[in-house]
């Protein structure tokens, strides 16, 4: 009997620890999913990947184990149940554990479990300011290096086209697009007859001549702020470079330096920045 009880316990405790592994990475899991967490390389989340499959496997076979030799303890208490079994040593009944003593066992757990979020958070957020850092240098560099051919398209704009833009054009945004990096690429150049408003064009794919700029009436923080870059003041714009997002706002200028379009990048934040580093050039 004794044997057996104690496989019964050491069965249940390891099926418990198995579950609560599983569960705890379950949660980490929608964590990671919905904050975007970039805490675990692909490698990492391979094993942990791993140890879950591993974890639940077990616990099946542990919930089976444990339900055999549950109803074969049931099948001897119930022969053999005495009242004495519910008293403890000095004879009393042994009282059920207080309301106030599952509180603070749920409220422990809780509060360990919000700690650990707390925690994963605050390293996820220095690692994206690091991976928002890389970003931004690539992507400077990058269209730096493209500003003589976005002058050479921009130039001949007088009036931005509602359709068949220049293929040209067209070409260039497309190629930005493909960088591994570059989720999309924006390009805003100013209205020539009205400040309140600024044209957007983003190539979505294949060459279409019924594809050309969009009218936008300036209205929100960004819009503002490319707005007034396109006038020379790049303020508002630098303010939202420093943000910790993947977004990056570039000044196309000519060589008197002056503004012609403002591109804007939105980053792919399923690239690996863990290939670069700040202090390389490559």
């Amino acid at each position: 009997m004794r044997s057996r009880v104690k496989l019964l316990s050491l069965t249940v405790w390891i099926t418990v620890s198995l579950l609560i592994i599983g569960a705890t990475l379950v949660v980490l899991g929608i964590f990671n999913a919905a904050l975007r967490w970039d805490i675990f390389s692909p490698q990492v989340e391979a094993v942990l990947y791993g140890i879950f499959g591993a974890s639940v496997a077990l616990s099946a076979f542990g919930v089976a184990i444990t339900f055999v030799l549950g109803i074969q303890e049931i099948v001897k208490a119930v022969a053999s149940l005495r009242p004495s079994q519910e008293r403890d040593a000095s004879g009393a009944i042994a009282p059920e554990a207080r309301r106030r003593t599952y509180a603070a066992y749920m409220a422990g757990l809780v509060a360990v479990l919000s700690a650990l979020i707390g925690f994963l958070s605050l390293i996820n957020y220095q690692i994206q300011v690091h991976r928002n850092k890389v970003f931004k240098r690539i992507a400077s560099e990058q269209i730096q290096s493209l500003n003589s051919k976005f002058v050479q398209q921009i130039a001949p704009l007088k009036n931005p086209p509602r359709n068949k833009v220049p293929i040209t054009l067209d070409d260039l945004v497309q190629n930005v697009n493909k960088l591994s990096f570059v989720e999309r690429l924006t390009l805003y150049v100013p209205d020539p007859n009205d400040n309140s408003v600024i044209w957007s064009y983003t190539s979505w794919g294949n060459y279409d001549n019924k594809n050309g700029f969009a009218r936008l009436i300036v209205s929100k923080d960004f819009e503002k702020a490319i707005a007034q870059a396109l006038k020379g003041d790049s303020k508002l714009l630098n303010t939202l470079n420093n943000r910790t997002d993947f977004k990056w706002y570039y000044v196309v200028r000519n060589q008197q330096g002056k503004p012609l379009g403002v591109l804007r990048i939105d980053g792919n934040q399923r690239e690996n920045f863990r290939e670069y580093s700040l202090g390389s050039r490559s």
